[in-house]
């Protein structure tokens, strides 16, 4: 409605100034009326004038306000407007409605971002963001107090903590988590460190939360290593008290009220069970330097030596070399990979040991199952690539879960314990883990993470 109003007076304006045009040139032929030529002459430049600021003027008025949405201006008003064209009075309603929008939605942006701010200042976990130039936009009180600084300009100012910590931060990719060890004013700190990246306004942020997590470390290695002591406890106890007995027991054999009995007092029987006895101890003894050198062996795994290969390569090297030994047992290996070509990072050796040891684990687990299966499923996520180790054998109860990966615990007869202790540290070693989970006599899957 108003844009036809609109044309209607910019056509009248027209239409005026063709009649005073039209007027003009009448009287140029007429003698005495110089004076009205004159007049419509000034008539003529008035309409035109009139027209181009009639024209320009709801123009200026749009243009005044874009331009205050542009640089976020929303002081300006049309409300005092005086003499305002009834046929805009709509229009500029609208305008002055978008403005207290805009203003409204301002003023919440403003009360978000106070909230945001005062919620990350107060948090408990330290909070930092910086930009591509190493710029921090964010530094809450918690990661200043966690790092001993009073202020944090750009990254580069972590080398004031330790040297090189600057570099450990950049390097951590987005998605994970990084665990550093700080000494500060001579404590002894495990920052865990997460990353994440976002953009604002076509700019890279990288977002880090920082954690003391010592505390939590300090009371995992104490219930770690009462386990482990628990299990060591057991298994020396189980050589040395035999040895304990029998050794008193052969010395009853040839000392009677602490003097040795003499040699006509000692028959071939007494002989027989001291050979019986000793043969006995030096069997217990070889068990217990065993179990003494699988120890030592558990703390003395090799580097990585980092390569690249193929996962489809490693398993069919691993069905060959077991395949006589899962045939005895009627297991037939399944494998299985997406994508097919999928490529590992890591020390071929160490991971085809962990896979030998989780293959031999499950195939015990498999025996007196009823259609066994095994398979090992090679596969993507989040980018990174997963070994999964699956069978449907006698499973893992609950209780026992907790402890598998504890060195020396083991529930088998003849086992030593330290298979899956290995191949967690393996894992560890190539920036991994391994994780497990069990339904007993339905699946168990062995997952190696890299």
């Amino acid at each position: 409605m108003v844009s036809k109003r609109y044309r209607l007076i910019i056509v009248f304006q027209i239409l005026l100034i063709a009649i005073t045009t039209s007027a003009f040139f009448w009287t140029l032929d007429q003698e005495y009326m110089l004076i009205t030529s004159s007049s419509l002459v000034l008539v003529w430049i008035l309409q035109i004038i009139y027209l181009i600021w009639y024209l320009q003027k709801i123009n200026r008025d749009l243009l005044k306000f874009i331009t205050a949405v542009r640089y976020n201006d929303v002081s300006i008003s049309f409300d005092n407007k005086k003499n305002i064209d009834p046929y805009f009075k709509e229009l500029y309603n609208e305008l002055n409605h978008i403005i207290h929008e805009i203003s409204e939605v301002r003023s919440e942006k403003e009360i978000e971002h106070q909230y945001f701010h005062n919620t990350v200042k107060h948090a408990g976990t330290g909070i930092i963001a910086y930009d591509d130039n190493g710029k921090i936009e964010i530094c809450n009180n918690a990661a200043l107090s966690l790092l001993n600084l009073s202020s944090l300009k750009n990254v580069t100012d972590f080398d004031n903590v330790k040297q090189g910590l600057t570099q450990n931060i950049i390097n951590i990719k987005p998605g994970t988590t990084k665990l550093i060890k700080l000494i500060i004013e001579n404590e002894i700190i495990q920052l865990s460190i997460k990353a994440a990246y976002f953009k604002i306004k076509e700019r890279n942020i990288k977002l880090l939360s920082l954690q003391n997590i010592k505390t939590e470390i300090d009371q995992s290695e104490v219930d770690a290593w009462q386990k482990l002591i628990r299990v060591l406890t057991h298994e020396i106890m189980n050589s040395v008290s035999p040895i304990k007995l029998l050794s008193g027991s052969l010395i009853g054999m040839f000392e009677e009220d602490d003097k040795i009995k003499k040699i006509n007092e000692i028959d071939n029987s007494t002989i027989e069970n001291s050979l019986l006895g000793l043969k006995t101890i030096r069997k217990r003894s070889i068990g217990l330097s065993n179990f003494v050198e699988t120890y030592k062996n558990l703390t003395q795994i090799p580097k990585p030596n980092f390569s690249i290969f193929e996962l489809s390569k490693l398993v069919e090297h691993l069905d060959t070399l077991l395949k006589e030994d899962l045939n005895k047992k009627n297991i037939d290996l399944q494998f299985s990979c997406s994508p097919d070509n999928l490529k590992l990072y890591a020390d071929e050796k160490l991971i085809e040991q962990v896979l030998i040891n989780l293959i031999k684990n499950s195939s015990e687990a498999l025996l007196n199952t009823k259609s066994p299966c095994l398979e090992i499923k090679g596969e993507l996520f989040n980018d990174k690539p997963l070994i999964k180790v699956i069978d449907n054998g006698k499973g893992i109860t609950k209780n026992e879960i907790e402890n598998i990966f504890i060195p020396f615990f083991t529930t088998k007869e003849k086992g030593s314990g330290i298979g899956l202790s290995l191949s967690r540290q393996i894992l560890h070693l190539h920036g991994g883990n391994i994780s497990v989970k069990s339904e007993p006599n339905i699946e168990t899957t062995f997952t190696l993470h890299f």
